[in-house]
C-alpha cells in the first residue's frame, strides 16, 4: 500500500458500531491524503471486529486496557503528525493521552474549548444540520460536502456459515441494546409487519439479528405463525453479522449499528426513526435506496448532540409518551415499504 511513511494519523475508535463507521469516511479522505493511517481502538463495544475483513486501516491498535492505553501512549510520544477523535470518543483522559501521540489533535467536542490549553488541539466546531460523517471529516477536509463522503470499507467476504437462503432480508427490530424506549418500535407492529412481508415478498426469508440485550424477542415469534422468520438474534458475532448483511437483498430496522453497517456495504435500507436526528444519522441524502419513515413531530428531533429539540422534554429517555415512535401504524410503514421495495 502506498502512503507517505513520514505522515502518519491516529483515529480514535472509542464509541459503539454506528460511530465506527460514521469514521469510515474520515479515514477514507486521510488515506486519499497520503496518510499511513492507524485505527486506535478503545471501545468495549468490539468495533474492531466489524473491520477485521475489511483493507481500510494501514495499521490497528486494540488497547482495552487503560493502564496498557497509557503505556502505549508514553512510548509513541508524538509518533503522529495527526490525532482525531471525534465527539464520541472525546473524554479528557483520551484528550490528554491524543496529546501525548499527536503533534496536532483534531476533535469536534464542543464543550472542552474553555479548558483547551495546549496549542496542539484543535478544535473544529461543529455545524448543526450536518450529518455525523461529514462532521468527522471537517476535522481534515473543511471544504468536504456530503457527495465526497467516501463509506467504502474494501470489504471482503467470507463463508456464509448459517447456511442461509439465497434470498433474505435483513431485519434488526431492536435498537441500542434496547436501552433506548425512543428509538424502538413495539415488537407487537413489528410481528404484524412480519406478516406483511410473508405476502410481499413470499419467497424471501426474514433474517432477524440483534445481540444479547434483544433475546426477549425470540419469545414473542411463534414459529407456526411467521414461518418465513429465522432469529440469529444472539447467535452472530459482530463479523457473522457483516457477511449476513453483506450477502442480503436489503435491511430494515431502526437507527443503529447494524442500519450503518448496511450502508457501508452498499445495501438498501428501510429504517424507522423515533427522536433520534435523521439529519445526522440518516441517509436519504444517497437516494431512493434509503428510506426513513418518521411522523417528525414538532417536538423532534430530542435525541441529538447538536440543537436536540428541548420543547418538550431536556432527556429523550424521560419522554412520558414517546409518541414519535409508538404512533408510528403499521399501515403507514407498510405503505412506505411498498414504495420502498418498487423502488429498488
Amino acid at each position: 500500500m502506498s502512503s507517505n511513511p513520514h505522515k502518519k494519523a491516529l483515529v480514535f475508535f472509542s464509541a459503539g458500531v454506528g460511530d465506527a463507521i460514521l469514521l469510515v469516511p474520515l479515514v477514507n479522505d486521510l488515506k486519499k491524503q497520503g496518510y499511513f493511517v492507524t485505527g486506535l481502538f478503545t471501545s468495549s463495544f468490539g468495533c474492531e471486529s466489524i473491520f477485521e475483513n475489511t483493507q481500510l486501516f494501514d495499521d490497528v491498535k486494540i488497547k482495552k486496557n487503560k493502564l496498557l492505553f497509557v503505556l502505549f501512549s508514553i512510548l509513541n510520544f508524538r509518533k503522529y503528525d495527526a490525532v482525531f477523535l471525534n465527539h464520541f470518543s472525546f473524554s479528557k483522559s483520551n484528550l490528554t493521552l491524543a496529546a501525548f501521540l499527536g503533534k496536532d489533535v483534531y476533535t469536534n467536542y464542543k464543550e472542552f474549548t474553555s479548558s483547551q490549553s495546549s496549542p496542539a488541539i484543535h478544535f473544529i466546531d461543529p455545524k448543526p444540520n450536518t450529518h455525523d460523517a461529514l462532521q468527522n471529516v471537517f476535522l481534515i477536509n473543511s471544504s468536504a460536502t456530503l457527495s465526497d463522503l467516501n463509506f467504502n470499507l474494501n470489504y471482503t467476504s467470507q463463508k456464509n456459515s448459517f447456511n442461509l437462503p439465497k434470498k433474505y432480508i435483513v431485519i434488526q427490530a431492536s435498537s441500542a441494546n434496547n436501552k433506548a424506549p425512543y428509538k424502538n418500535w413495539d415488537i407487537e407492529k413489528w410481528l404484524e409487519l412480519f406478516k406483511y412481508l410473508q405476502i410481499k415478498s413470499p419467497s424471501s426469508t426474514l433474517v432477524l439479528l440483534g445481540d444479547n440485550t434483544e433475546l426477549h424477542l425470540n419469545e414473542k415469534i411463534n414459529s407456526s405463525s411467521h414461518p418465513n422468520v429465522l432469529s440469529l438474534i444472539g447467535k452472530t458475532t459482530l463479523n457473522d453479522a457483516m457477511e449476513i448483511i453483506y450477502q442480503s437483498q436489503f435491511y430494515i430496522g431502526l437507527d443503529s449499528g447494524l442500519m450503518h453497517i448496511a450502508v457501508a456495504l452498499n445495501k438498501p435500507t428501510f429504517t424507522i426513526w423515533g427522536a433520534s436526528n435523521p439529519t445526522l444519522y440518516g441517509y436519504e441524502w444517497l437516494g431512493a435506496k434509503h428510506k426513513i419513515v418518521s411522523l417528525n413531530l414538532a417536538c423532534a428531533p430530542c435525541s441529538s448532540w447538536l440543537n436536540a429539540n428541548t420543547s418538550r422534554v431536556k432527556n429523550p429517555a424521560l419522554c412520558p409518551d414517546f409518541k414519535c415512535i409508538k404512533d408510528l401504524s403499521v399501515e403507514m410503514v407498510n405503505k412506505e415499504l411498498d414504495k420502498f421495495i418498487e423502488t429498488i
